[in-house]
């Protein structure tokens, strides 16, 4: 057993090493080759580079302050932007041998396209759209709009953000707020940069996602209860006579919704709302006769083509879908994880309308 743990600790850190050098070694060496880069400087920025998701996971990982923030996020736009890199350097590769450009060449045409996709890919994870969603369903007695954010990754991100989010939030005078995890990715997350939530007139309800699991989940819970917000752990809360919120905790067993639905009081004829973090699992939903998930974590994939590797993970990966009755909205997230950069996605707030169907109850 012993020997079966470390084979696969080697195998990891292998596969590691070896994704590492993939996109953050031999691209970036390749396009300073090009560029003409050498010297001590030389030497100073590939080691940054070739290192900077270390500094970032070590001793910059629970960073707080708006500076050091900065130069975090700085550090992660490297493997933000590597499978660009990686991609021009191949298809250089194959221009070159072909002999149909030089070096040069390929590194300035490398280093203009990264000029472009830099600035348009912090734009994108900075700037969160509003998307719409309608639904009709005969349980509501009258139209209920619910606003969904998720993954907004405070700490990661920082209070501004919060604030943005939630002025926007305000413009859609929701009848309450959903956030379906990975609200706070750090540690000792101030409780002052949460207060915004307090200043809601409405119901806040909130489960935990993988993140807050990582860092001090119950102090988490107890900071964002003292803002006025309804946390559902395993638990329900009735909105209104007719519609019922269920909140399950985010877990990496795919069984985790099996085991808890049967185990959670449900409120006859009501429109019942599942918010669980991760989309896996969502056919027990339709199974238990709720009406509709609300999930995220897939992020979309944050970044191409990441998102290729991350719908093989989780088919449900962006959008709405339907099992039987049950319709299941998976957001590409509110915030950003890691790089406060998207590339082939957008962060989103997402603003859902149920309506009363024309044979609605009454």
């Amino acid at each position: 057993m012993k020997q079966s743990r470390i084979a696969r600790i080697v195998v990891f850190i292998a596969v590691l090493v070896l994704v590492h050098a993939v996109f953050l070694v031999y691209p970036f060496l390749r396009l300073g080759e090009w560029l003409g880069w050498s010297g001590p400087w030389a030497v100073a920025a590939w080691s940054i580079i070739i290192f900077s998701q270390v500094i970032c996971r070590w001793p910059l990982r629970a960073v707080q302050g708006r500076g050091l923030r900065f130069l975090k996020q700085g550090l992660e736009l490297f493997l933000a932007v590597s499978p660009i890199v990686l991609l021009c350097v191949l298809l250089a590769e194959v221009l070159l041998l072909s002999g149909l450009i030089v070096e040069q060449t390929a590194g300035i045409g490398t280093a203009l396209l990264l000029c472009l996709a830099v600035p348009a890919g912090i734009w994108q994870g900075a700037t969160p759209r509003t998307r719409s969603v309608n639904l009709v369903n005969k349980n509501v007695s009258a139209p209920l709009h619910l606003v969904q954010i998720t993954d907004v990754h405070l700490g990661s991100r920082g209070a501004g953000f919060l604030r943005h989010i939630l002025e926007k939030v305000k413009i859609l005078k929701p009848d309450a707020l959903c956030i379906t995890g990975d609200f706070i990715d750090v540690t000792n997350f101030p409780e002052s940069a949460l207060e915004p939530l307090s200043e809601l007139s409405i119901p806040v309800y909130f489960v935990i996602g993988n993140h807050e699991r990582y860092e001090d989940l119950e102090q988490i819970v107890d900071r964002l209860a003292r803002q006025g917000v309804i946390v559902l752990r395993n638990a329900t809360a009735l909105l209104r006579p007719d519609v019922q919120i269920i909140g399950v905790d985010d877990s990496d067993d795919s069984g985790q919704l099996a085991r808890w639905l049967p185990q959670i009081e449900q409120v006859d004829q009501a429109y019942k709302v599942l918010l669980y973090h991760r989309p896996a699992g969502l056919n027990q939903a339709a199974l238990a006769g709720l009406n509709l998930t609300l999930s995220g974590h897939t992020h979309n994939g944050q970044i191409w083509p990441f998102n290729l590797l991350v719908q093989r993970v989780f088919p449900m990966m962006r959008g709405l879908y339907h099992t039987k009755e049950c319709a299941h909205y998976v957001s590409q997230g509110t915030g950003t994880w890691g790089p406060v950069f998207r590339l082939g996605t957008r962060g989103e707030i997402t603003s859902i309308w149920i309506r009363p169907s024309p044979n609605t109850r009454t």
